[in-house]
């Protein structure tokens, strides 16, 4: 598994999302949620290109997106998207980076801020170096 780290932004996105479960679901399906965005997380990190997951590079370079309900493995079982990055660390290893989970209907150009993912260096003859 690749390292992981999950931003205060995407902590707060998970007590927020668990807490509107719980109040319209019950403990019950709060409990299942949780379990499903452990679950997306382990999924990412374990392989941060898997199949269902697709490049939201247009938003923010090296952006990424995987629907929840591909980790509970069927159409319509949750309405969240985790978004996420890969950045390096100072040895050079992979770190997944959890930046937010939102609601499918949100536009994530408006709640993703740009300094959370750390950008590759660009190429020598990149032009906007």
């Amino acid at each position: 598994m690749v390292t992981y780290r999950v931003t205060d932004a995407a902590k707060l996105d998970f007590r927020a999302v668990l807490k509107a479960t719980n109040e319209q679901f019950g403990p019950g399906q709060r409990q299942v949620y949780r379990r499903l965005i452990a679950q997306a997380v382990t999924m990412v990190a374990t392989q941060p290109g898997r199949g269902g997951s697709w490049d939201r590079g247009v938003v923010v370079p090296g952006l990424r997106a995987f629907h929840l309900e591909h980790a509970a493995g069927r159409r319509g079982a949750a309405a969240h998207t985790l978004y996420y990055a890969v950045e390096r660390l100072p040895d050079g290893s992979p770190c997944v980076v959890i930046l937010r989970l939102l609601h499918e209907s949100m536009e994530p150009q408006l709640h993703i801020a740009r300094a959370n993912v750390t950008r590759p260096p660009p190429e020598p003859d990149d032009p906007t170096a």
